[in-house]
């Protein structure tokens, strides 16, 4: 064998195909987004829908009032909800911490806070104090008494409606 057979000389430059395919393929690309760039920027302004306020503490109490009155659920439920839907209001309407606390202190932070008219606490107190006898006590209320305390409960949210 030849040494010099095994060593092949270098060849010259390998030509590079001429298909230009991927050049016009970008190029569309590029078309395509700039024309769909400017008809978004020329699009419309969508209607503006104006967002729907939340709704209010009233119109949260009056909702949950007027289901539980559909549901009429046992007596010590009944009473739990109907307490809770109480709190829940006077969180949203007075900021005042009602479902966090025990009704003591509640009561308490309410006979401080000048939001509640001295009718207003006492109606709440007598409606907190009944509601807490039924939840915890097991106290039996008759159907005029639970009637009663849902009413208590509807006139408060009323009255205190607007300050």
């Amino acid at each position: 064998m030849n040494p010099t057979n095994d060593i092949r000389d270098i060849k010259g430059l390998v030509p590079v195909p001429h298909e230009w395919w991927w050049l016009w393929l970008l190029l569309a690309l590029a078309a395509a987004v700039a024309v769909a760039a400017w008809l978004w920027k020329r699009r419309k302004p969508a209607e503006h829908t104006p967002a729907v306020p939340p709704p209010t503490p009233y119109e949260t109490a009056v909702r949950a009032l007027q289901r539980l009155r559909e549901e009429n659920p046992p007596i010590e439920q009944f009473y739990t909800w109907l307490s809770d839907i109480v709190r829940q209001y006077l969180e949203g309407r007075f900021h005042l911490r009602a479902p966090e606390r025990t009704t003591e202190e509640f009561l308490f932070e309410a006979s401080q806070n000048g939001a509640l008219t001295p009718a207003h606490k006492e109606l709440l107190a007598a409606f907190l104090q009944e509601s807490d006898l039924v939840k915890f006590a097991r106290h039996r209320p008759q159907a005029t008494d639970q009637q009663r305390a849902f009413s208590a409960a509807e006139r408060f949210v009323e009255e205190t409606r607007s300050s």
